[in-house]
């Protein structure tokens, strides 16, 4: 078992193939292993590092140290200890907090980001019901229900589909939604910051997101010197699991762009 020592927490990582770096940074409902379908996938041309964020399934940590910043730290820590000087990084929601976090405090480390379903702490005005309800702490401290809830049509149609995130998501038996007051409580990056990240970025946007709907994420792309956004339909706040095939897609797409 791999772990990267920082700020008094042993953070798990796990690597697979060679090649440029591939960091992933799972969201609230997952941890590294959410990412198969995307590590099976690249594994042939990257190397492809995921990570448990701190608080998350097998990176114990106090609550009071699951902030922005130090999840910057942690994954600083990771690709030091996996010896890579520089990654593609790719956020699912809460990890697009470390992404933002790292692009704009060691841009050198970055090459480009991807960041799906997030608005990676920027400001967000109006939040949705569906994301002041999930952050809210009302969650009785079920991550998997909580998240459920925010996946497409489609994907709740598919009951083993929905069964393997919820079996995934309860790796995080000590993580509740409350415990993010840190992360989400404000200070965050402000929309003038979006325009000192020089690295390439992808927002990526499921159509049914009730949490970071592709208006929000579509009115960032602006504020970045080089960014997009692409729309994925039949996903909704996890397109990454939702919609592997397209999304590995669209991913493949962005980093043949930057990786000769």
């Amino acid at each position: 078992m791999a772990t990267a020592q920082s700020a008094g927490a042993a953070i798990y990582y796990e690597t697979s193939g060679e090649g440029p770096a591939l960091l992933f940074a799972h969201g609230a409902g997952g941890n590294a292993a959410i990412w198969f379908q995307q590590t099976a996938h690249f594994a042939g041309r990257f190397n492809c590092i995921a990570f448990d964020h701190r608080g998350f399934a097998r990176s114990p940590a106090p609550p009071s140290t699951l902030t922005a910043d130090q999840f910057r730290d942690d994954a600083l820590a990771v690709l030091d200890a996996a010896g890579v000087d520089r990654a593609h990084v790719v956020a699912q929601s809460m990890g697009g907090y470390t992404a933002l976090r790292l692009a704009l405090d060691a841009p050198d480390r970055v090459a480009s980001a991807t960041l799906s379903g997030t608005s990676g702490g920027l400001p967000n005005e109006q939040p949705s019901e569906a994301l002041k309800a999930l952050v809210s702490g009302h969650d009785r401290g079920n991550t998997s229900s909580g998240i459920a809830a925010t996946m497409a049509q489609a994907t709740k149609a598919d009951p083993p589909k929905m069964a393997l995130y919820a079996a995934i998501s309860a790796f995080n038996a000590e993580f509740s939604f409350a415990k993010l007051a840190g992360l989400v409580g404000g200070g965050g990056p402000s929309l003038a910051d979006a325009g000192r990240i020089a690295c390439p970025v992808l927002f990526v946007a499921g159509r049914e997101d009730p949490l970071f709907p592709p208006s929000l994420l579509t009115s960032y792309v602006p504020h970045f010197p080089n960014a997009r956004i692409t729309v994925v339909e039949d996903a909704g706040h996890s397109p990454y699991y939702e919609q592997p095939e397209v999304f590995n897609a669209l991913l493949d797409e962005f980093l043949d762009g930057q990786v000769g």
